[in-house]
């Protein structure tokens, strides 16, 4: 009993996090919405060996090839939202289904996230007889990876 009690509060923490992104669905966004539109389309659209040759976009996919293959992960589900983002001469192109599947894809691999950071708590060892939820290494471990502040800019609000 005094395990479950003790990361009581976790689920509250990821639910607190996950609505506020939510909020930012319908926020404006910077050029990196262009940037990963264009992503998505290179990967999708061109053969592997012509990914990081394409040049008709100043944004060229300069990722890692790790990366390169979770964008061709995510464009087989983007064509289902919008099939002309994954066009590579679509250049600056957005439509209100296009910015949608932007969010949901982060919010959707802020699952991961969330369980990462269950994960890397659960290794932080909680002092004994402690009741004070702030005094506990696990809570702001989680509340520090979970309510990055730089992933809330970067992810949701400079979007536009």
């Amino acid at each position: 009993m005094a395990a479950v009690d003790s990361w009581s509060w976790f689920p509250a923490l990821a639910l607190g996090v996950s609505f506020l992104k939510c909020l930012f669905i319908t926020a404006y966004h910077s050029t990196d919405f262009e940037v990963h539109r264009n992503w998505l389309a290179i990967t999708h659209s061109l053969p592997v060996s012509r990914w990081y040759h394409e040049n008709s976009s100043e944004w060229t996919l300069d990722y890692p090839p790790l990366f390169a293959w979770f964008e061709l992960g995510l464009s087989h589900a983007a064509r289902h939202f919008d099939p002309d983002m994954l066009l590579v001469e679509n250049l600056n192109y957005s439509s209100p289904p296009t910015v949608l599947f932007q969010r949901l894809s982060v919010i959707c691999t802020d699952l991961m996230l969330i369980y990462a950071a269950r994960e890397c708590c659960r290794c932080v060892q909680e002092q004994k007889g402690c009741r004070d939820v702030l005094n506990r290494p696990s809570f702001v471990l989680a509340a520090l990876l979970l309510w990055n502040f730089g992933l809330l800019i970067v992810d949701r609000i400079l979007q536009r």
